[in-house]
C-alpha cells in the first residue's frame, strides 16, 4: 500500500503514529540521545580484569609461599633425628640440641625447652609436616 504521509511522519501500517513507542528520537525536535561512551567502558573493564588477574595472581603466590614452607618444614623435620616411628595425626616437637635438630614427644612446656624450641608439626597421611605452632 502507499504511503500517504510525508517523510517526517512517524507512521505505520500496523501501529499508525507510533513515534511515542521507538526508543530513539524520531525527528529534529526530539531530545538527543548519546551514544555510550565505549572507551570508558572499555577502560572500566579492562581494569576490572586487571584487578583480577592480579587478585588471582596474588592467591597464586600466596599458595606458592605455603606449599613452600610446608616443603622446608616438612625436609626439616625429616631430616632431623627421629629416635621413634610417627604416627599420622599426633603432634611433635622439634627442638635444636647443639645445632641438631631432634623431634620428641614432649612439649616445651612439660620440660621449660622454650629456648631450643624451634616449633610444632603434626604428619598428615601424605607424609608431610604440618606446622602448627
Amino acid at each position: 500500500m502507499e504511503k500517504n504521509k510525508p517523510d517526517m511522519v512517524v507512521w505505520s501500517q500496523e501501529n499508525g503514529y507510533d513515534s511515542r513507542i521507538k526508543q530513539y528520537p524520531t525527528n529534529l525536535g526530539s531530545t538527543s540521545f548519546d551514544l555510550p561512551k565505549v572507551d570508558l567502558l572499555k577502560n572500566e573493564s579492562s581494569k576490572k580484569m586487571i584487578d583480577a588477574f592480579n587478585r588471582e595472581k596474588q592467591e597464586v603466590v600466596e599458595r606458592l609461599q605455603k606449599l613452600y614452607q610446608e616443603y622446608d618444614d616438612s625436609i626439616m623435620v625429616w631430616e632431623s633425628k627421629i629416635s621413634f616411628e610417627p604416627i599420622v595425626g599426633k603432634t611433635y616437637y622439634l627442638y635444636n640440641f647443639n645445632n641438631i635438630k631432634t623431634l620428641s614427644l614432649i612439649s616445651p612446656n612439660e620440660w621449660n625447652k622454650h629456648d631450643i624450641f624451634i616449633g610444632s608439626f603434626v604428619l598428615n597421611s601424605d607424609r608431610k609436616w604440618i606446622r602448627t605452632k
